[in-house]
This record gives structure tokens, C-alpha cells and sequence, in this order.
């Protein structure tokens, strides 16, 4: 009989893909695991068991969006949109008396299908959002947590187009004032129906002259001269355009927006999906494109082989742009009206529901399909961005996604984490940092299914789905890596046998830590539970599953490889790191020793190598790690100690 040891060091793989199984030559093999299920990969190696998610807030709204407000790092909070309503959290305690309302929400146009389409960016006090059934609108926070304002934007000057094209027959006279900027002036055409209301706002150009259109009589336009005609005769129409704003009832709005550079752009009007608009520099709320002046507004239309759809347009090294056919890129920068050009990057399309988010240095985007994720990043080597799918190895983590978010490492969190709730209602998350090659996707679950994500100042705030007492209801909750259970409430006080406050979790069976200890399952009832000892510091939620399992084991002997040869794992030891309450193949893995007073006490917490006897024989030599209750656990790495037959 043969043996061997085989280690495992480090997870920063992450979950593989199953269809990886057989392939042992790559690099990566035994730095993953065929399963990682709430646990999230450190950047030392490490796997951790995700923080618990704590409760905040029941809501009764089925569809809801959660969105980032961030003015500075005391004035931050989370918005709730839900149909036709919005919710303002900060520190998660909802605020009440919104404005002096009487209140605990603001009255918005977005209804429950709406508000998964909307696009949103800020500046400073300033949410812009967007969407293409409704001008954009603004919220604005007003000096404190309950005074917001949702009001729509005043735009001083709109950017127009001419959507009718055809003068050809037309003819139009020009009113006294044409030679002098700054006059009122009329531009007057021989037939009915071609000057509408819909062209105040908008431009009229000919000879060399520009007109902005201030009102509408008739067949008459008057407005302002911008630029003055070369001469006062009256213009054949197929040398003139006749613009009016583009954004409209009638063509309807904009649906990507972003701040860059000091401009406001906007893009994806209904009538207009394929152009994109910037502001006038600085004047966030100007769209007048003047005559071209390098600090004026400007439009840009993709023109390309297919039809590019702007979905969303995201502030980075460059202003990029994702659409439904492809990515771009505007290279110069500044970008100037007298000197733009937009580059297409590569081809694979953005899926419109969910915005692309910048981590670690590239910006995150799902593919149109759904399924891959993918990075844009600007490469020196070859002077252009390129699209790299990083869940090529997991593409099983991410099923039809809805919703993204992203925290960037600290003290805590040692690398950048990408957060993707999927339509199953499971969650992806993906660990990267790109200086020590950490790249490691895990999959989070919990009882219910995950709806949306944000994170607000580094706290990730879910909105979840969950079964309580047989009834369905929605929880805003956050994950906190000092919480141990799911929907859970932390008290701590004066030694009592009642916790109180869980009214969230009436009927039903609940897990319960206290003063670190694991207690018996506790079912609340009027808002409280009774224990079975006094306790100082209790949690009480819903359990949840940790599950880490190896990928199968490959021993080349001296005789070859032993693939298809029956081997036991004779022991196994497990490197752990603060961690208690593990199981290894089902069989507990042996924290507490013999001796004195030993009984009664708190669970003890084991720093170092535990090691443990396997029984059975198999073919893949695998090693599955679990903790089914509520305690801490960080593994740090496997050795196997196998045993070859045959």
C-alpha cells in the first residue's frame, strides 16, 4: 500500500468550476475548491465564514431598489426605492417625519417596474436619476438626515435635433435683427405644421445664422441670434435645420447618466438611443452647444455597423461608454467639442439591469447574455481596454443577475469585493486584489433569496426575501462580520433569561448564541424568547450552512498517476484559525481537551493544527469541511495523509 500527503495552503482560487475536476496540471487546482458556500477567501489564503446578516427593517414591498448616498463619511445613507415611494435609512434606522410630512417616505414617479431601470450617478448633495419615461429628476439632501427634496431638473438649455429632416419645397424668411448676436428675431415659414410648439427650446440654422427658438406663433418662430446669417434672404429648406429638444413627452429621456470631467452626460434618450450628451463644463444643467466653444456642450451619436444602444455610461480613466453591441471609450481628455472621437473597444455588450461598478481598477460589467463577468481595464502593452472574463473558472456562481455592489479593502477586508445577487437569489461574490494575485469566487446563501445589494461606507446591505411562520415577508438586513446568523438582533444586558425586541422572528425556530455559547433552538412569541440560563450578550437569528469541500485529490507515485485507483485519507489535519464547532466529512473535529472544569463552558475558540482519523475508501479522495452552528471558523489550510490500494 502506497501513501502520500497532499496539501492545500491557500484558497485564493476560489470555487472552480466542476467541469475542472480533471484538470490537475492547472496552476490553480489545489489553490481552489470544488464547493465554497458562505465562507468568503482572505487575502492571505484563507477561507473566513461570512459575517451574519443583521435585521433592519421589514418592508412589505415585493420590488425594490437600493441605492448609495454618500456626501461625506458622516453624512451617508441608504435609499430605498420602492413603487412610487422612497425610503431614506441612515446608520440602518430609518428616518421618519420626511420633511415634516408625518411621512417615513417621499413620493416618486418610479414605479415597481421602473425602478430596476433607472440609472442614478452624484455629485456633492446631488442624486441625478434617470429613466426614459420620465424627465430626469433630482434628489437632493437638505441639511439633515429627514430633509430631502425630489424635484425635476430645470434644464436652462436642452440639447436638440432635428427630427424631421425634410424642408425640401420649404421656404423661410428672416425677420429684421439677422446680422446682430443678441437680437430677437423671426423666422417665418410658407406652410403650416413645420414650426410646432415642440420646437421652443430648440434651434434653427441657415445661411451661417443660429436661432434659438424662444416661442412659437403660427408658422412663426421668434428667438435669440446666436450667430448672425451672412444675408437677410429668405433660405431654401434643404439648406436649413430646424432642431427641437430631444428630450420630451413626445421622444422621451434620457437613460445613463454620469458626472466627468465638470460635465453632466447623458445618454439613451428613447428617440436617440445611440447618442450620448455632455453639459456645458461646470454648468451641470446646460446642454447649449453655443458655437462649438471647447467649455460649450457637445453630442456624440455611435455611429457603427449595428445598432449600439447607450445603456451606461461610467467615469474612469476615460468617459466609457457600455452599450448593447460593445464597449468605448472616449480617449481625449479633456474632451472638447472641437476635437472627440469614441473608440470601440471590444464587442461583447453590457446587460442593461445592472450597472457596471468599478473594483480594484478595472470597471465590473455582466455580459448580455447574463452570464459572464467581465472587466474592462485600460492595458499599457497595448494602448487600449480589454475585456477579460473573470469567472471563466466559476461560471457557476453567477445565474441571471440583478443587481451589483462593491467594497474596497481595509483593515477588515483585506481585498476588493465584488457582490452579485443573482435571480436564483443567491449572492456571488468575488474577491480580488491584483497586486498579490488573488482572484476567488465563493457563493453566499441563506434562508430566502437575496433581492438586491448596495454598500454604504463599507456595510453591505441586502434586501431578502425570507419564509417567517409560514408567511413570506422582506427584510433590509447587513451583513456584519460580528453577527453569526441571518435576520438575527444582538442584545446585551443586565443577566436575564427574556430577550425581547425580535417581533421580526414570531414563530419561528431560531438559533441562539449567548455570552458565545450555542443554546438550544428558541422559537419567539410576542417579540421575545425565554432561555434556559441567564445570559449578558445574546444574538438570535437563522442559521445558516457553512460548506468548503476540496477539489479531488490527483497523487502522481513513482509508478504514475492514481486516478482511477481506490485511496483512503488516512488523517487529515486542518489549520485553523479562531474556529470551533467544525465537522471534517461529518466527524466533529475535537477542540476541547480533558481535564478540570472543562464542562459548562463557552465553546472553545482553537488557534493552530487539529488533526483527525478518516474511515473509507473512494475514488476522489475529497475532503468536506461543514459548520452547521452559529461559531466562528477560519481555515487556513488541509493536509491529507493518503492511502493508495492496488
Amino acid at each position: 500500500m502506497a501513501r502520500a500527503t497532499v496539501s492545500q495552503n491557500t484558497f485564493t482560487a476560489g470555487e472552480l468550476d466542476p467541469r475542472l475536476a480533471a484538470r490537475h496540471d492547472y496552476d490553480g487546482y489545489y489553490k481552489g475548491a470544488q464547493t465554497l458556500n458562505n465562507v468568503v477567501c482572505l487575502g492571505q489564503g484563507g477561507v473566513k465564514r461570512r459575517g451574519g446578516m443583521k435585521y433592519i427593517d421589514t418592508l412589505t414591498d415585493t420590488d425594490i431598489r437600493l441605492v448609495t448616498f454618500e456626501f461625506n463619511v458622516t453624512q451617508t445613507y441608504l435609499l430605498v426605492f420602492a413603487n412610487v415611494k422612497m425610503y431614506v435609512y441612515k446608520d440602518g434606522v430609518k428616518q421618519t417625519n420626511l420633511n415634516g410630512s408625518g411621512n417615513d417616505y417621499i413620493t416618486t414617479p418610479w414605479n415597481a417596474t421602473q425602478i430596476k431601470e433607472v440609472s442614478f450617478t452624484q455629485s456633492a448633495d446631488t442624486l441625478i436619476i434617470c429613466h426614459n419615461s420620465h424627465a430626469p429628476r433630482k434628489i437632493v439632501r437638505s441639511g439633515s438626515h429627514t430633509a430631502w427634496t425630489l424635484s425635476t431638473i430645470t434644464f436652462s438649455y436642452y440639447p436638440t435635433f432635428d427630427f424631421d429632416q425634410n424642408y425640401d419645397g420649404n421656404t423661410f424668411a428672416i425677420g429684421s435683427g439677422w446680422d446682430s448676436v443678441g437680437s430677437d428675431v423671426t423666422v417665418t415659414c410658407n406652410a403650416s405644421g413645420k414650426i410646432t410648439a415642440d420646437h421652443v427650446g430648440g434651434m434653427f440654422e441657415g445661411n451661417g445664422g443660429v436661432v434659438r427658438i424662444a416661442s412659437q406663433t403660427s408658422t412663426t418662430l421668434t428667438g435669440k441670434v446666436l450667430k448672425e446669417f451672412v444675408n437677410a434672404n429668405t433660405l431654401d429648406g434643404v439648406d436649413c435645420s430646424l432642431e427641437e429638444p430631444v428630450w420630451s413627452a413626445t421622444h422621451g429621456y434620457p437613460n445613463a447618466v454620469t458626472f466627468h470631467e465638470s460635465r453632466l452626460w447623458m445618454g439613451n434618450s428613447t428617440a436617440r438611443p445611440q447618442t450620448l450628451w455632455g453639459s456645458v463644463i461646470g454648468e451641470f444643467f446646460s446642454f447649449d452647444r453655443g458655437v462649438g466653444g471647447d467649455d460649450e456642450a457637445l453630442d456624440i451619436t455611435l455611429d457603427t455597423d449595428q445598432v449600439n444602444a447607450i445603456y451606461h455610461i461610467i467615469s474612469g480613466r476615460h468617459l466609457q461608454i457600455f452599450t448593447s453591441g460593445g464597449e468605448f471609450h472616449i480617449p481625449e481628455r479633456p474632451i472638447k467639442p472641437s476635437s472627440v472621437s469614441v473608440l470601440r473597444q471590444t464587442r461583447f455588450g453590457a446587460l442593461k439591469a445592472v450597472k457596471p461598478i468599478g473594483v480594484d481598477g478595472a470597471t465590473m460589467f455582466i455580459q448580455r447574455n447574463g452570464k459572464q463577468v467581465r472587466e474592462f481595464i485600460f492595458t499599457y502593452a497595448e494602448n487600449s481596454y480589454v475585456s477579460s472574463e473573470v469567472n471563466l473558472l466559476a461560471p457557476h456562481i453567477t445565474s441571471s443577475p440583478v443587481s451589483m455592489a462593491s467594497q474596497t479593502g481595509d483593515v477588515e477586508n483585506e481585498g476588493n469585493y465584488l457582490f452579485i445577487v443573482n435571480g436564483d437569489g443567491t449572492m456571488g461574490v468575488f474577491i480580488t486584489n491584483r497586486a498579490e494575485k488573488v482572484t476567488a469566487w465563493t457563493k453566499y446563501t441563506t434562508s430566502g433569496l437575496i433581492k438586491d445589494v448596495a454598500v454604504v461606507e463599507d456595510i453591505v446591505y441586502v434586501y431578502v426575501q425570507r419564509t417567517i411562520n409560514s408567511a413570506t415577508v422582506y427584510h433590509i438586513e447587513a451583513i456584519d462580520n460580528t453577527y453569526y446568523t441571518d435576520a438575527s438582533k444582538q442584545v446585551t444586558q443586565s443577566s436575564s433569561v427574556t430577550v425581547t425586541g425580535l417581533a421580526h422572528l414570531n414563530g419561528q425556530s431560531c438559533r441562539v448564541r449567548a455570552d458565545a455559547s450555542v443554546m438550544d433552538n428558541a422559537t419567539p412569541s410576542g417579540g421575545s424568547i425565554t432561555l434556559a440560563r441567564a445570559a449578558t450578550n445574546i444574538e438570535v437569528g437563522l442559521n445558516y450552512d457553512i460548506e468548503i469541500k476540496t477539489m479531488p485529490s490527483n497523487i502522481t507515485l513513482d509508478s504514475g498517476p492514481i486516478s482511477v485507483k481506490k485511496r483512503r485519507i488516512s488523517r487529515v489535519s486542518a489549520q485553523l484559525h479562531e474556529s470551533s464547532g467544525i465537522k471534517v466529512n461529518g466527524k466533529p473535529l475535537p477542540m476541547r481537551g480533558l481535564g478540570a472544569n472543562v464542562l459548562g463552558q463557552a465553546p472553545v475558540v482553537f488557534t493552530g493544527i487539529k488533526s483527525i482519523p478518516i474511515l473509507g475508501y473512494s475514488k476522489t479522495a475529497q475532503i468536506t469541511v461543514t459548520q452547521t452552528d452559529p461559531l466562528p471558523l477560519t481555515l487556513l489550510g488541509l493536509t491529507l495523509e493518503v492511502q493508495v490500494t492496488g
